[in-house]
């Protein structure tokens, strides 16, 4: 961006417009979106029997890529986004929801995708939901108001955030280091959130833009307890749960909106995500909406209800529109991805990215084949279609046992048990998985097994 200043000065917007995005076209801005407990089946643009009406996905869909087979790192918060921000599956580690509720999660030895990121000249911005946990003095509860957070987003690569250490609204949100002293209107914090993920966008968008910028913006939605705001309350046919969804969609909408009235469109990755399936809990209170599709399971269970969910890629500069993609993905990936799209050697952050692996050739170029190295997720081992259940991925490896395998491009559903009739081919997955949890790099803070 050298001269860009006296180029300016001198050359139409148009021409300054064109100047920056060739500037860094290997450089996109990169806004992640981040959903709380939706479903496979709960947007129309993965089940058309929705009852939920979501237009703005729908049209991120239509204007991106839609991944079929993506998946969170986790089946629950805290263990999703700890793989989703480090590329380390949760299993090789055991970070579980509890914990975030003794100290951070992530450990200093662990870089972050924020942290990649801001080496290669982006600013990072977080808002929303952390839940990854900051040091809590011995004696000091978590709510104290005052004290000085650490550990959390700010000493783990971001520069900005303002959101919350747990899932929920939150009538003392966090900014920055502190909680606010003042109370704000919990009612109202999805809608303040948004705001600011949008003040962000509209900022980039108006200033020099010599450098790119990364949002990680972690919906509060639809997590309980599913508090939507009059404007939406009724707007489903999905009960309280399917208003909040229609709520979420909004808000995507409104960054959707930042960016193209920013001018930021072209260059710009934008990635919707959900953190696990959707809760049998929150699914019992609207009977004859499946919110996770055809998927078996829910939130929690290492069934594809669980952790397969839906991930739609927009980038118009790189990413066909209206594209979809089968190819296995999980959230870990992010890291290594664009790590290879900036040209980063990962071996520079050696404690990260150990279960991360590059789809940029599967997202930039249609239909390309994308073998991913299997994958663990919960009590589950994925390699190819098939997939492997065991009793527990918490215990110790000679004490996992095979407990279900299915065929998952036959049988998508997991109905079909093959745990018999293909004795050999669940042998074989079970040595794999075993040999992994034999390298596990287990933290103090998790559980043990």
């Amino acid at each position: 961006m050298i001269g860009l200043k006296p180029i300016q000065r001198i050359a139409t917007p148009l021409i300054v417009a064109l100047l920056i995005s060739e500037a860094f076209a290997d450089r996109p801005n990169i806004v992640i979106v981040y959903a709380d407990d939706m479903g496979y089946g709960d947007c129309t643009a993965y089940n058309s029997e929705s009852k939920i009406q979501t237009p703005n996905i729908d049209r991120l869909a239509r204007e991106g890529m839609r991944f079929t087979d993506a998946h969170s790192p986790g089946a629950t918060c805290t263990a999703s986004r700890y793989g989703l921000l480090t590329g380390i599956s949760p299993v090789r580690t055991g970070v579980l929801n509890r914990t975030a509720s003794t100290g951070p999660a992530i450990g200093k030895s662990e870089t972050t995708l924020a942290q990649m990121l801001k080496d290669q000249g982006y600013t990072t911005n977080m808002v929303g939901k952390w839940h990854l946990g900051f040091n809590i003095p011995k004696g000091q509860r978590s709510n104290n108001l005052t004290r000085k957070l650490t550990g959390g987003p700010l000493d783990r690569g971001f520069d900005y955030f303002h959101g919350n250490d747990k899932s929920g609204p939150s009538s003392h949100p966090i900014i920055g280091r502190t909680k606010t002293t003042e109370a704000i209107d919990e009612n109202e914090q999805n809608r303040i959130l948004c705001k600011d993920a949008v003040r962000i966008i509209k900022e980039h968008a108006a200033s020099d833009r010599s450098q790119p910028f990364f949002l990680y913006y972690a919906l509060l939605e639809p997590h309980k307890p599913q508090v939507p705001e009059p404007a939406f309350q009724g707007k489903s046919n999905a009960g309280a749960y399917g208003d909040y969804v229609v709520q979420l969609d909004h808000w995507l909408g409104e960054v959707m909106a930042a960016i193209r009235e920013g001018g930021l469109e072209m260059n710009t990755l934008l990635i919707f995500a959900s953190d696990n399936g959707a809760s049998k809990r929150n699914l019992a209170t609207c009977p004859g909406h499946d919110g996770n599709g055809l998927l078996s399971g829910f939130k929690a269970m290492p069934l594809e209800g669980g952790h397969r969910v839906p991930m739609i890629v927009r980038w118009p500069e790189r990413v066909a529109a209206s594209t979809t993609s089968s190819a296995l993905i999980n959230h870990t990936d992010f890291f290594a991805t664009f790590a290879e799209l900036l040209e980063v050697d990962l071996s520079s952050y050696p404690g990260s990215a150990k279960d991360s692996y590059s789809f940029l050739a599967a997202l930039t170029v249609p239909n390309t084949a994308h073998n991913r190295r299997p994958m663990p997720v919960v009590g589950s081992y994925r390699s190819g279609n098939w997939k492997l259940i065991v009793n527990s991925y918490r215990a110790r490896p000679e004490q996992v046992r095979s407990v279900a395998l299915y065929d998952l491009s036959q049988d998508l559903s997991e109905k079909s048990n093959l745990i018999q009739t293909q004795p050999e081919k669940a042998a074989s997955l079970l040595t794999e998985y075993r040999q992994y949890l034999a390298n596990r790099e287990l933290k103090s803070t998790a559980t043990k097994p």
